[in-house]
C-alpha cells in the first residue's frame, strides 16, 4: 500500500504511558498514521481501547486488568473498512470477501477519531494517493483527542460523564458547596456553634458520673453516701439535658432551613445555566437525565448541608474531645480503647473505594431510567397509536432492574461493613471490661488496705465514666463510617451538578455586543461552511445575499442544509467557516437576545407550552396587551377558531398543545412569531404537517406577514414558494440553483424542475 500522509509523530504523546511502552515495542512512532479511541465491548460495556493504524496493519489495544492486551490485523487480510451507524453507538467493521472479520464498537463521542482512521485505512486499501474526502471539514486534532481523556490521569472519560470520575475529589467537590453557603454564613455559624456547645455539654455530662458515683453514692474507699451532693449533681444533669434539648431544636431548625436555601439556590443556578447552553449541548443528552440533575441531585444537597456536613464536623470534634478525656482519666486503658481503631480505619478506606464506584454506577443507571420516562411521557400518543405500551413498560423495567441490581451490590457491601465495624467496637468493649474491671478491683482493694485512693488508679466511678466516654468515642467513628454512604451520594450528585455548571456556553454574547433598536433585514452569507459533528459538511461554501423586505424560498431534497442555514442565521450554532451578516454586521457581534427578538421563527412542529392560548401567543412578549395578542391572532388567521373555544383566549391548550389540531397549533405559533413585529421572518416547513384547508389559511396569513419583512421560507410543498421573490435550491450542502419559480421550473435538467414534476405526478396519481 502507498502512503501519502505525514506520520503523526506527536499523536502517541497523549496516550497512557503504559500503552506507549506497549506500542513502541512492536512499531516505531514514525510508522503510525492514525490513532483512534473506542470505548465499548461487543457486549456494550464500557472499556478503554485504542485502534492504531500503521502502513501495513491495524492494531487493537484494550486495557484489561491493569495491562494492555493487543491484537494486530494485517492490511492484506482486510478487503474493506466500513462504519455502521447505530442508535447511540457506531461500529467499525472490517470485511474480507464480504464477511466480517473484526468489529470495534464506540460511542458517538469517538465518531470523529474513528472516522478519520477508517478513511485513511480505506484509502490505503483502495491504493489512493491523495485526500479525496471532499466532505471533510476538519480532521480530529490532538485537542479533540485530549478532551476524550482526563488531562490529569490519562484515563478515558466515560461517554456519560463530562468529567473524569476517577479524579473527582469528593473533598474538593463538596467544598465547592461552601460557595452556596456563604450568603447564609450567619445561620451556618450559629447552627455550628450550637452543635459544638451541645457536644461540650455531653462531655461534661459524662464527667459528672465520676463524682456522682464516688462521692454522691459513696462507692469510693473511705467515702460515705451524700444525698444532698448527689441531688446537686442530678440537678446539674437535668439542667444540662434541658439546655441540650433546646439547643438541638434551634440547631435542627437553623440547619434544615440552611439546607433548603442551598438546595434552592443550586436548583435555580443549574436551571438558569441550562438556558445559557447551546442546542448542541442538549443534542448530546437525554432530557430525563438533565431533569434528574435539576431535581433529584439538587435535593441530595439539602440532606448533605442540613445534617451530614455538620454531623461530620461534630463527630470529629467529639472524637478529639473524648480522646483527650479518655487519656486524662486513664491513659493505659485509653490505649486499649484505641487498639481496634487501625483495623476500623483500614476497613473504612477499603469499603469507601468500593462504595464510591458503586454510587457512580447507581446514579448513571438512575439517569438512564429517568431518561426512559422523559422519552416516553411526551410521546405517549405515538406509544398508544402503535400499541407499544408493553414495549415501553419493558424498557422501563429493564432500566429499573439495573438500578435495583446496582443498589443490591451496594446493600451487600454496606450490610457487611456495618456488622464488622460493630464487631470491632464490641471487641474493644470486652477488652476494656476485662482489663479495666481487673484494674478497678485491684485498685479498690489497694485503697481499702491503705485508706485512700491509689494515685492514678481506677475507682468504680472512674470506670463508669470511662465506659461512657468509650461509647461516646466509638459512636462518632461509626457515624463517620456510615456517613461515607451519604458523602458518596452527595459527592456524586454534586459532581453531576457541577458538570453542568462548569460547561461553558458554546454560543454567547461577547463584551460590548451590538444591541440595535431596529434591524433593516438585509442578510448575507459569505463562504459559509458548517458541520454538526466535525466530520461532514452540512453546508459547503455558501454565498448568498438577501435584500431587506425580500421573500426568499429555500427548497431541495431532505438533508440539503435548509434548516441548518436558518439555524445559523438565528445563531443557534456558529459557522465553522465564513460569516453571516445582518445589516452588514457579523451575527457573532450582536447581543444574542437582541438579535433573536428581531427574528420570528415558525417551526415545522410548533411547540406550545402548558397554559392558555393568550399566554402562548405572548410567550415572546410577556408584557403584550390583550389587544396586541388579538391583532397578532387575526393576522395569523387564528382569531376565529380561538373565539370559538368556550374560554376563548383563556382556553388551556394542554401540554405541548395536544388539545389543538396541527393547523391550529401552527397558526398560534405564527401569531407568537409576529407579536414582536420582527424584521426577519423564518418559516421552516410551516405547512408540511397540516391539511389543505389549514394550509390555505396559513398561506393567506403568510401573504399578509411578508410585507415589508425579510422572509425566509423552507417548504417541500413547492406551491408555498410560488410567492417568493427568489428561490435558492440546496442539495448536499451546496447552493446549486438560484432564481424565480418560473425561471427554475423551465430548466428541464434542473433539480427544482425535477422536483416540480415529481410533485405534479404525485398529485395527479392521488387525484386518480
Amino acid at each position: 500500500m502507498n502512503s501519502q500522509a505525514a506520520p503523526d509523530f506527536d499523536l502517541i504523546d497523549h496516550l497512557p504511558d503504559a500503552l506507549k511502552e506497549k506500542l513502541t515495542e512492536s512499531v516505531s512512532a514514525d510508522a503510525i498514521c492514525a490513532v483512534a479511541p473506542f470505548d465499548l465491548t461487543r457486549e456494550g460495556r464500557y472499556t478503554e481501547g485504542y485502534l492504531v493504524l500503521t502502513e501495513d496493519k491495524l492494531g487493537e489495544f484494550v486495557h484489561t486488568d491493569g495491562r494492555w492486551d493487543s491484537h494486530w490485523t494485517e492490511a492484506s487480510q482486510i478487503g474493506e473498512a466500513r462504519i455502521v451507524e447505530g442508535l447511540g453507538m457506531h461500529l467499525l467493521r472490517l470485511l474480507s470477501d464480504g464477511n466480517s472479520i473484526r468489529e470495534f464498537r464506540f460511542t458517538l463521542r469517538h465518531a470523529k477519531g474513528v472516522a478519520k482512521l477508517q478513511r485513511q485505512l480505506q484509502r490505503r486499501l483502495e491504493g489512493k494517493e491523495s485526500e479525496e474526502d471532499v466532505e471533510l471539514v476538519e480532521e480530529p486534532t490532538l485537542g479533540d483527542e485530549k478532551k476524550l481523556r482526563c488531562e490529569k490521569c490519562g484515563r478515558v472519560v466515560p461517554a456519560w460523564s463530562e468529567a473524569c470520575p476517577a479524579c473527582m475529589s469528593r473533598r474538593k467537590i463538596l467544598f465547592r458547596l461552601l460557595d452556596y453557603v456563604k450568603p447564609y454564613k450567619a445561620r451556618a455559624l450559629t447552627g455550628t456553634l450550637i452543635a459544638f456547645t451541645i457536644t461540650g455539654i455531653g462531655l461534661v455530662q459524662l464527667y459528672l458520673r465520676k463524682p456522682m458515683f464516688n462521692e454522691g453514692l459513696g462507692v469510693a474507699p473511705g467515702a460515705s453516701p451524700n444525698w444532698s451532693l448527689f441531688m446537686t449533681y442530678v440537678g446539674i444533669l437535668g439542667t444540662l439535658i434541658v439546655l441540650v434539648a433546646l439547643g438541638k431544636a434551634i440547631q435542627m431548625r437553623l440547619m434544615a432551613g440552611l439546607g433548603s436555601l442551598v438546595a434552592r439556590d443550586i436548583r435555580q443556578s443549574v436551571y438558569a445555566h441550562l438556558h445559557t447552553l447551546s442546542l448542541s449541548f442538549f443534542g448530546r443528552r437525554q432530557t430525563g437525565a438533565l431533569v434528574s440533575r435539576v431535581t433529584h441531585d439538587s435535593d441530595r444537597m439539602w440532606d448533605f448541608v442540613s445534617s451530614t456536613a455538620l454531623e461530620c464536623a461534630v463527630a470529629m470534634l467529639t472524637i478529639a474531645g473524648v480522646g483527650v478525656a479518655l487519656f486524662v482519666m486513664h491513659w493505659k486503658l485509653a490505649i486499649i480503647v484505641l487498639l481496634p481503631l487501625p483495623i476500623m480505619i483500614l476497613m473504612m478506606v477499603f469499603f469507601h473505594r468500593r462504595l464510591h464506584t458503586i454510587f457512580r454506577r447507581i446514579w448513571h443507571r438512575w439517569s438512564q431510567m429517568t431518561a426512559v420516562i422523559g422519552d416516553a411521557l411526551p410521546g405517549v400518543r405515538v406509544i398508544k397509536a402503535f400499541s407499544q405500551e408493553r414495549r415501553e413498560i419493558d424498557r422501563f423495567e429493564k432500566k429499573s432492574d439495573q438500578v435495583y441490581s446496582e443498589q443490591m451490590t451496594m446493600i451487600n457491601i454496606w450490610t457487611t461493613f456495618g456488622p464488622v465495624m460493630e464487631f470491632c467496637t464490641q471487641i474493644g468493649l470486652i477488652l476494656v471490661w476485662l482489663i479495666g474491671g481487673w484494674w478497678t478491683i485491684q485498685d479498690y482493694q489497694w485503697a481499702q488496705d491503705h485508706g485512700m485512693e491509689r494515685p492514678g488508679g481506677m475507682s468504680p466511678g472512674t470506670m463508669v465514666a470511662f465506659l461512657g466516654y468509650m461509647m461516646m468515642f466509638h459512636r462518632p467513628i461509626h457515624r463517620i463510617a456510615h456517613m461515607d454512604r451519604q458523602f458518596n451520594r452527595a459527592a456524586t450528585s454534586a459532581a453531576r451538578i457541577f458538570e453542568i455548571l462548569d460547561t461553558e456556553p458554546g454560543i454567547f454574547s461577547k463584551n460590548g455586543a451590538h444591541r440595535p433598536d431596529t434591524v433593516g433585514g438585509s442578510i448575507e452569507l459569505r463562504n459559509v461552511s458548517f458541520s454538526y459533528d466535525g466530520i461532514r459538511r452540512v453546508l459547503k461554501n455558501i454565498n448568498l445575499k438577501i435584500a431587506p423586505g425580500e421573500m426568499l424560498g429555500l427548497a431541495g431534497p431532505s438533508g440539503g442544509g435548509k434548516t441548518t442555514m436558518v439555524n445559523l442565521i438565528c445563531r443557534f450554532y456558529d459557522v465553522l467557516e465564513g460569516q453571516i451578516l445582518v445589516d452588514g454586521k457579523d451575527v457573532r457581534d450582536y447581543d444574542i437576545k437582541s438579535l433573536r427578538t428581531k427574528i420570528g421563527v415558525v417551526l415545522q412542529d410548533p411547540f406550545l407550552f402548558h397554559g392558555t392560548v393568550a399566554e402562548n401567543i405572548a410567550y415572546g412578549k410577556p408584557t403584550a396587551t390583550l389587544d396586541e395578542i388579538i391583532d397578532s391572532a387575526r393576522t395569523a388567521n387564528a382569531h376565529e377558531f380561538i373565539v370559538g373555544f368556550p374560554d376563548g383566549y383563556d382556553t388551556m391548550v394542554g401540554e405541548r398543545g395536544h388539545s389543538l389540531s396541527g393547523g391550529e397549533r401552527q397558526r398560534i405559533s405564527i401569531a407568537r412569531a409576529i407579536l414582536n413585529d420582527p424584521a426577519i421572518l423564518i418559516f421552516d416547513e410551516a405547512t408540511s404537517s397540516v391539511d389543505t384547508e389549514a394550509e390555505k389559511l396559513i398561506q393567506e396569513a403568510l401573504a399578509r406577514l411578508v410585507a415589508n419583512r425579510t422572509t425566509i421560507a423552507i417548504a417541500h410543498r413547492l406551491s408555498t414558494l410560488r410567492r417568493a421573490d427568489r428561490l435558492v435550491i440546496l442539495d448536499k450542502g451546496e447552493l446549486i440553483e438560484e432564481g424565480t419559480h418560473h425561471e427554475l421550473a423551465r430548466k428541464e435538467d434542473g433539480l427544482y424542475a425535477r422536483l416540480v414534476r415529481m410533485q405534479a405526478e404525485a398529485q395527479s396519481t392521488m387525484a386518480v
